[in-house]
């Protein structure tokens, strides 16, 4: 009896588990701070503040905040931004704000 009592209880907390982390993760909003490696109309490759590569989708209903206006498909490589993006039930990014900061500076020659 212990046994099925057990067996019972790690399936049940798995399951809730699993529906929790599934649920949770779509529609809400996400930080994603980097430096611009490549720039399109439909989205932004960025090297994040870990170094790890994210790939944000960008949508006709993605907003530029910069101090110029400026279009997604003209950040240059070096260009740090912060994103604000949803998670959608496939895992993709899509951004809704995309905050322009400054080109990051080139590595000084000696």
């Amino acid at each position: 009896m212990p046994r099925m009592f057990t067996l019972t209880a790690v399936l049940l907390a798995l399951s809730l588990g699993t529906a929790v982390r599934v649920s949770a993760h779509p529609g809400h909003n996400h930080k994603v701070m980097g430096t611009v490696m490549a720039a399109t109309a439909d989205r932004v490759d960025l090297k994040d503040t870990d170094g790890k590569a994210v790939t944000v989708q960008v949508t006709k209903d993605t907003k530029v905040k910069a101090k110029s206006p400026t279009k997604v498909e003209d950040l240059k490589p070096g260009t740090r931004v912060v994103v604000t993006a949803t998670m959608d039930k496939s895992d993709a990014l899509r951004a809704t704000m995309i905050e322009v900061g400054v080109v990051a500076a080139a590595p000084s020659e000696r």
